[in-house]
């Protein structure tokens, strides 16, 4: 008779169980999607930089011969990369996303710096950039910088990037660096989009200086 009543209330325990361990994974579900949302929201499409990173200033000379200063564009967003004039594929691929990104914003993105820093300086000769930009439309909307060696090597080594060698192609990022001057965003090129690229740099303008 006792184990009768045994069985029946076994499985309601067993039942009552079961029912509190699916609560508590259901809540636990939605605590960490919530949590993960949360934590990797961001108002950026591209990848973001660590925070309050300074971008390193520079004084270079642009393809017509006119001196461009980084310290110059505070203020403004920025659109850095770093370029070779002779390149046939990621170069032209980059130039053209800023083109497409500039063409979506206001005035086709004329408040916009946009500067290419040469990882070739041998090559990439006042003449070389020249026809490069010309080549791509670009030729009054990019700033494509050279100078020393020694300076060139300075920007490379700030910003992390990996020149033109006989044996390594250089690095393909585009960066976005804010109105005080901070490394906000950093597109490699495989990630790059002139939407993405229009989207960042719509949002860094909405910041205050």
């Amino acid at each position: 008779m006792g184990a009768r009543w045994v069985q029946p209330l076994l499985l309601a325990v067993l039942v009552s169980l079961l029912a509190a361990i699916g609560v508590v994974l259901l809540t636990g579900a939605g605590s960490g999607t919530a949590g993960s949302d949360a934590a990797g929201s961001s108002p950026f499409d591209g990848p973001t930089l660590p925070p309050h990173l300074p971008a390193a200033g520079f004084s270079l000379v642009d393809q017509n011969g006119h001196r461009v200063n980084l310290s110059w564009y505070r203020g403004r967003v920025v659109v850095l990369t770093f370029i070779h004039s002779l390149c046939h594929d990621t170069c032209p691929f980059m130039v053209e996303q800023i083109k497409g990104a500039l063409n979506d914003l206001p005035d086709d993105g004329a408040g916009v710096p946009t500067i290419g820093v040469s990882v070739a300086p041998a090559e990439d000769t006042p003449a070389n950039r020249r026809w490069f930009l010309a080549k791509h439309e670009m030729g009054t909307r990019l700033a494509f910088v050279s100078g020393p060696v020694a300076e060139l090597q300075r920007v490379w080594h700030a910003y992390a990037i990996q020149p033109v060698t006989p044996k390594i192609d250089h690095s393909t990022f585009v960066m976005l660096i804010d109105k005080r001057g901070y490394e906000r965003v950093g597109f490699p090129a495989d990630q790059l989009t002139p939407e993405g690229l229009a989207h960042d740099i719509r949002v860094l303008q909405r910041e205050k200086a």
